[in-house]
């Protein structure tokens, strides 16, 4: 809810300000109602619980990190990481201060919109954690903002720092041709998601004077990067409804439930899921449905997922 000053909006028991609260995606009428959605998909899929080591990328005002300080119990462990230095500030001054096992650092990581004068790149600054001592990592419309080379560089840290059993919720914009068809005749987000321009490798952007505004992805190049990380999906990945595509769907955007690739993960699992994904899109791709442009679309063929 609003407080009574107009800078200024109450959640549990924090008063953010809303200039901050809109740099970190949506605006006051939906913040509430995103953070109760996230932790509940989190929890659901992820099995979100007291006793864990967690790590969100992109953590902003604290969005998903308030309502964990209600979840995670004292000796676990909180990273929020974020590149807008006074987000960080905030949170360090009003979360930490309240929860000693909350912290949060500034990565100045330069970005077209959100640190344009920054000083680092993306694969300068290493995650500062142990090795193999994380449980859980959030990554909320970070990726959909990132190329595949800082993609595929923050995956591979994510294999570095999680347990055997840990679990990566990371959301995206995943796109096929039916996708991209949908959210151009749709329009249902202020941003005009119709990802027109093709950049090459399965990647498509929303507008090419602001590259990183928003990127998109085909799951195979998905799945790509999964496997140069060493990572698994845990589960198939959940339909956003951002492209209008899909109904009953749990997120404004698409869900990645990943996991580290072990030498113990059964062959079974791996060709189970390649095999259920080839059938989704064989399904739906059927060589009678057309491009959004016309042309007919071509048949899946088998690929090595992972």
């Amino acid at each position: 809810m609003m407080s009574k000053s107009k800078d200024l909006f109450s959640f549990e028991g924090y008063a953010i300000p809303l200039p901050l609260l809109m740099a970190t995606g949506g605006g006051p009428d939906t913040f509430s109602v995103i953070s109760e959605t996230h932790i509940r998909n989190i929890t659901e899929t992820c099995g979100l619980g007291p006793g864990m080591n967690v790590l969100e990328i992109g953590c902003g005002i604290g969005r998903d990190a308030i309502p964990l300080t209600k979840i995670l119990g004292p000796n676990d462990s909180y990273l929020g990481i974020d590149i807008i230095r006074d987000s960080i500030n905030w949170c360090s001054s009003n979360i930490s201060r309240r929860h000693s096992n909350f912290r949060f650092l500034h990565f100045d990581i330069k970005d077209q919109l959100h640190n344009p004068g920054g000083t680092f790149k993306t694969a300068d600054l290493p995650i500062p954690l142990e090795n193999s001592g994380t449980d859980l990592i959030i990554l909320q419309s970070v990726f959909t903002h990132m190329f595949e080379r800082d993609i595929v560089f923050y995956l591979q840290e994510f294999r570095r720092v999680l347990r055997p059993n840990g679990r990566i919720y990371a959301t995206c914009f995943i796109v096929d041709p039916l996708v991209l068809r949908s959210a151009r005749a749709t329009n249902l987000t202020q941003y005009d998601l119709s990802f027109k321009f093709s950049v090459g490798r399965g990647c498509y952007i929303n507008n090419p004077e602001v590259p990183a505004g928003a990127v998109a992805y085909e799951y195979d190049a998905i799945c790509r990067m999964v496997r140069r990380a060493g990572l698994l999906p845990a589960q198939d990945y959940l339909r956003g409804g951002w492209s209008g595509l899909y109904e009953n769907t749990k997120d404004g955007q698409d869900v990645l439930i990943l996991k580290p690739k072990t030498d113990s993960v059964p062959s079974h699992e791996i060709i189970d899921a390649q095999e259920a994904y080839l059938g989704a899109i064989e399904k739906r791709l059927d060589a009678s449905e057309p491009h959004y442009d016309g042309t007919p679309l071509p048949r899946p063929t088998k690929w090595k997922l992972w």
